[in-house]
């Protein structure tokens, strides 16, 4: 460094030479930043090495941005067992180990970047999907900042003066150049080799077996990884992967935060054996933690940062996810087959809380009954002591198209009304899961073309504001009319079970479950005075849980039978595991003394810290990867089979947010949760 600095070639007398004392424009500033960093690569040895590291102007999308839809950056283009070449072009988010930004020192704003940068960084995880975190700087003609992104929300640096402090902005540079691709936040433990053209052609994943011994894995290359869109929360990967044997197994990387109250491999472990449910093979836990990526933490407000550990869940493999069936037997038995499965969890105590096409996967070329179809994800899963679990309902979690009534109504709840989730909130959830595929869908698998009433109903479905959402939904199972214009817009192929089958769900759904829930829910309170729980006005519902399933599985099991599959209609049985497992007893609901804090009016928004004390950073988190209102589709998204863009809703502890402004506050509250909603579209 002090021989770089001595040579009088890029810094002398206290200022970098090539950098102009009073840019009138912001782009004055690329090139001759482009050159500093070159020169401080090769300076470094950096562009000798096999895992090459170049400066570029390249422009990227910016999705928030008021300006242009595109404006340039300089992008450090990245060689290395980590990154692919584009075809046709030398920069993409799959080759970028990092961004360098620039800016006018008079105009220069840490929260425009913020913005700017994270439509840029959801890109570069889902290009890069063993990406741990990524960094950024925003440097003007006197000034640099450090940006950091992962998975608990975004921190950056105070401006530092790089005429000053010219060793400081050195190291800033190298270390977002690395070779080392964990120092650029990248996942080691997944590689890949590439051909000379920079495309992938084989990879490997290393983690832990049973016995706790290190075991690789090669990457099945055709087939994912399965990549949940969004930066903040979960940030679920799915890799599908072969041993030596040839066996296929799915590896799940995620990461959970620390108020998690019970962990999925704790779950997975108790529903071993569960015909329908996912296995486990191995359990990976506290892999990284962001708060070991991040500056000091200490200063922020309470709940600002939310530190979030990375687990990795190896399991048996099964086939592709619903939205891939090819056959109306294929898809009916699937939904049959994981309705019984979700059936079988509850025998557990094990309530799912994120029922979507995503996590019912389709069992292999002809499985038996029970295997058809098989539910998986248990991370934001709650294990329960009766019924309905301790948790209340919350828009926030889950998956917003396939969300129950009853959970998008406490949106605008009261607090002490909000309910709590219960099973049947995800038999509702497996009901519009079957809706959207009879709108999306024919029966041989093909996608339908739109029509104005599928783009009407499924966009609104995939509005972000949870009360426009039951709106739709609200109409949709309610209005008679409904009968008719689904029977109109559906694919004809699906009249054969349209009466019995569509008709009789929906029917059940709203006069049975739905409708009946709707007038009991201001029939009692969730919280007495003293704030424990009150008893659950449900009861006269809930306990009908035998015959609920009984309805539900015994419509799909007549379905198939008229279709032409080859099984019977089951009688009624009692609530038992499907594995040989004696019958488990359900007792009356019970639940713990806790107390609710807010009633979902206005949700949590994105929280930031800053004292005034020189040195300080600043984090910014939301609790939500909700996108803003404003970004409301006009037709269903067309998009491949796999809904693997999906965006998860936040957060998957069932720890309740701070609550609604009271009553008098309503409408100040709307325009707080509409500014806060537009925050979210940062992170999404």
């Amino acid at each position: 460094m002090k021989k770089y600095l001595g040579g009088g070639r890029e810094y002398h007398n206290g200022r970098w030479t090539r950098i102009p004392d009073a840019p009138s424009t912001a782009s004055e500033l690329h090139g001759p930043m482009c050159r500093i960093i070159n020169s401080l690569i090769q300076h470094s040895g950096l562009s000798e090495t096999s895992n090459a590291r170049t400066a570029l102007i390249g422009h990227f999308q910016r999705e928030t941005t008021g300006g242009p839809e595109k404006s340039p950056m300089i992008a450090i283009k990245a060689i290395g067992p980590s990154f692919s070449s584009p075809k046709g072009s030398p920069l993409a988010f799959s080759n970028i180990a990092s961004f360098f930004d620039a800016s006018l020192d008079s105009e220069a704003d840490a929260w425009t970047h913020l913005a700017q940068m994270s439509d840029c960084v959801k890109h570069i995880f889902t290009q890069q999907p063993n990406r741990r975190f990524f960094r950024s700087l925003l440097i003007t003609e006197k000034k640099v900042q450090l940006f950091h992104f992962d998975r608990s929300g975004a921190q950056y640096s105070p401006p530092l003066n790089i005429h000053d402090h010219p060793e400081a902005f050195i190291r800033l540079v190298l270390g977002l150049t690395a070779t080392d691709e964990r120092i650029l936040g990248l996942d080691d433990s997944i590689q890949w080799s590439t051909a000379p053209n920079g495309t992938r052609t084989a990879g490997s994943l290393k983690t832990i077996d049973c016995d706790s011994a290190v075991v690789t894995y090669d990457l099945v290359m055709g087939e994912g990884p399965i990549i949940r869109s969004g930066l903040l929360g979960r940030g679920t990967t799915c890799w599908v992967v072969r041993n030596e044997r040839g066996e296929k197994f799915i590896v799940k990387d995620y990461w959970v935060s620390d108020d998690r109250i019970s962990s999925e491999s704790e779950l997975l472990e108790e529903v071993k054996g569960l015909k329908g449910v996912c296995q486990m093979v191995s359990y990976e836990d506290n892999r990284a933690q962001t708060l070991d990526f991040r500056g000091n933490t200490s200063t922020f407000e309470e709940g600002v940062f939310q530190n979030r550990t990375s687990v990795r869940i190896v399991m048996k493999a099964h086939g592709r996810s619903l939205e891939n069936f090819t056959s109306m037997e294929q898809v009916l038995g699937a939904l049959r087959d994981a309705i019984a499965a979700h059936k079988a969890l509850l025998s557990r105590h094990i309530i799912h809380r994120d029922i979507s096409p995503n996590n019912i996967l389709l069992g292999q070329d002809a499985a038996k009954e029970g295997l058809r179809g098989i539910l998986i994800d248990l991370d934001i899963a709650l294990k329960v002591s009766g019924l309905a679990s301790d948790a209340h309902v919350d828009p926030k979690v889950g998956t917003r198209m396939f969300q129950p009534l009853i959970v998008l109504r406490s949106y605008e709840g009261l607090a002490q009304y909000v309910p709590l989730y219960d099973y049947l909130d995800d038999l509702e959830a497996f009901f519009w899961v079957f809706t959207y595929i009879i709108l999306a869908y024919k029966p041989n698998g093909d996608r339908m073309l739109p029509n104005p009433f599928q783009e009407r109903t499924l966009g609104a479905w995939i509005r972000h504001f949870p009360d426009a959402v039951y709106a739709s939904k609200h109409i949709f199972l309610s209005s008679p009319t409904m009968v008719y214009d689904i029977r109109e817009v559906i694919d004809p192929g699906w009249h054969d079970i349209y009466d019995d089958l569509f008709l009789g769900f929906r029917a059940f759904m709203w006069e049975e479950i739905s409708g009946v829930k709707a007038r009991l829910l201001f029939m009692g309170t969730t919280t007495l005075p003293d704030g424990s729980l009150a008893p659950n006005r449900f009861d006269p519902v809930l306990e009908k849980v035998e015959d609920h399933y009984a309805r539900v599985i015994g419509l799909f099991d007549a379905a198939l039978k008229k279709v032409g599959g080859t099984y019977p209609v089951s009688p009624s049985t009692s609530l038992s595991t499907n594995s040989g497992d004696a019958a488990s007893e359900f007792p009356s609901v019970t639940t713990s003394a806790t107390s609710i804090e807010d009633a979902f009016l206005v949700e949590k928004g994105p929280g930031s810290s800053f004292d005034g004390k020189a040195g300080l950073s600043t984090s910014c988190s939301t609790p939500c990867n909700c996108p803003a209102s404003t970004a409301q589709p006009s037709t269903p998204p067309q998009r491949p089979k796999r809904r693997s863009e999906e965006a998860e809703l936040d957060d998957e502890s069932p720890k309740e947010s701070k609550r609604r402004c009271p009553p008098g506050r309503r409408q100040i509250g709307r325009i707080l949760g509409s500014v806060y909603q537009f925050c979210c579209t940062l992170f999404e």
